[in-house]
């Protein structure tokens, strides 16, 4: 067990590494992401609609559209430059690639989301002090389904000549139940309202968070074979 955690945090810290001497990544999300605010926050009129009610749905978009070019480039850069290769070959777990790749664009995600939550205060002049706590779970739940869902198809279609177009059109139609239960509890926790009223919901994300896992530790190894 300890051997497999080293692998994995190696796999993370390298990431890391590659991201602070290059700052390609997040760099690339978050203007990507506030981008998408600005053109739907200019669309449409706050005086009419209320924040809760058309916020959330901005904000996922914004997270989902800014992470898919994070995921795209995340074994992309290990095809470019060989290093796929070199894990293939290295002793180490096929299961603890993914993991590592995945707790790496967990990372860099949750990084990007909370340098955009204060944005999306200011953009929709809303107050989420008080639901911070719910709001920061909803997020990290809907964001560990999109990770792991999106570091399995990342691999999947670095193998594609065009792999910055297959990977939306696989991943956004399997994000749907995870995306559509992530802007309700939002939606919902910016109105006032308890996670415990909602956990019907929130059983749904975790339902497929475990079922986006499990699926990826049962593939990956097929598919980094390939």
């Amino acid at each position: 067990m300890n051997q497999y955690l080293s692998q994995v945090k190696a796999i993370i810290w390298k990431d890391f590494v590659t991201e602070l001497k290059t700052r390609e990544l997040f760099s690339s999300m978050f203007v990507f992401a506030v981008l998408v605010m600005l053109i739907f926050i200019f669309s449409i009129n706050l005086s009419i609609v209320s924040a809760s009610q058309v916020g959330p749905g901005v904000l996922w978009v914004a997270i989902l559209f800014a992470g898919t070019l994070g995921l795209n480039r995340s074994f992309a850069l290990e095809k470019e430059n060989g290093c796929l290769q070199g894990l293939m070959l290295a002793p180490v777990d096929r299961s603890a690639i993914f993991f590592g790749k995945m707790l790496s664009n967990l990372a860099f995600l949750l990084i990007m989301e909370a340098f955009l939550l204060p944005v999306f205060m200011i953009f929709f002049n809303v107050d989420i002090g008080s639901h911070l706590a719910p709001l920061l779970a909803v997020i990290f739940m809907g964001t560990l389904g999109f990770s792991a869902l999106g570091t399995l198809l990342s691999s999947l279609s670095s193998n594609l000549k065009t792999r910055e177009i297959m990977l939306p059109i696989l991943l956004y139609p399997l994000m749907v139940p995870i995306a559509i239960g992530s802007v309700q509890l939002t939606g919902q926790i910016l109105d006032g309202k308890s996670l415990t009223d909602m956990m019907n919901w929130v059983g749904l994300i975790l339902c497929f968070d475990i079922i986006f896992i499990s699926a990826s530790i049962m593939t990956i190894d097929h598919i980094l074979e390939e």
